[in-house]
């Protein structure tokens, strides 16, 4: 039963008894800045269908939470996966030409999460080539990586949607419109809810 009134009752009329779904367990869910001298990145890959219009986004921050960059880039038909890889691998690409070479990467992805704690190189082939680049460049970054719920990672969800409409890459120096209210509430802290 759904925990509601009419349904206790609806049960009662037949003389049955029900068993009450569990009760969500609530989360707050908050964007942290890095520490001093480093800067985080937050990534996401989206695709339409399992496999779709693919594109991937991120933005990049100070430890005053400042935006130092943001990109969005459209993929082409991938799978989800491929795009969180291709989304990670990109940022870590980025931050490398630019020589930010002190960069927390923060993903609502596991799979990706685990693949570069580990530093592994199993990926599929088509995102092989990017994804060995990104593990090469990130052996002589100080680098680490986490997991972060999507309700946190807004900014870099909204940068990853908007990919999908783009015919080419985007890269922004400052805030783009399309996410500076994600971008203000990271920065003074608010919190997001994970109901599970």
């Amino acid at each position: 039963m759904h925990n509601c009134v009419d349904d206790l009752l609806i049960l009662h009329r037949f003389g049955l008894s029900g068993r009450p779904g569990k009760a969500p367990v609530i989360r707050s869910v908050v964007w942290l800045p890095p520490a001093p001298g480093w800067i985080k990145v937050n990534t996401d890959g989206a695709a339409l269908g399992s496999l779709g219009v693919g594109g991937c986004g991120g933005v990049f921050r100070t430890c005053r939470s400042f935006v130092k960059a943001c990109f969005a880039v459209p993929l082409g038909q991938v799978f989800a996966f491929e795009a969180e890889l291709l989304a990670a691998s990109l940022a870590i690409n980025y931050a490398w030409n630019l020589g930010w070479h002190r960069i927390w990467l923060e993903s609502d992805s596991s799979y990706v999460v685990q693949l570069l704690s580990i530093r592994s190189y199993q990926v599929t082939w088509c995102v092989r080539q990017a994804w060995q680049r990104c593990i090469q460049q990130i052996s002589h970054m100080e680098f680490q990586v986490s997991l972060i719920f999507k309700e946190g990672n807004q900014v870099a969800d909204a940068l990853s949607k908007h990919a999908l409409g783009l015919s080419s890459d985007s890269w922004w120096s400052s805030t783009p419109s399309l996410c500076s209210s994600l971008v203000s509430n990271d920065c003074m802290g608010r919190e997001s809810f994970r109901f599970s």
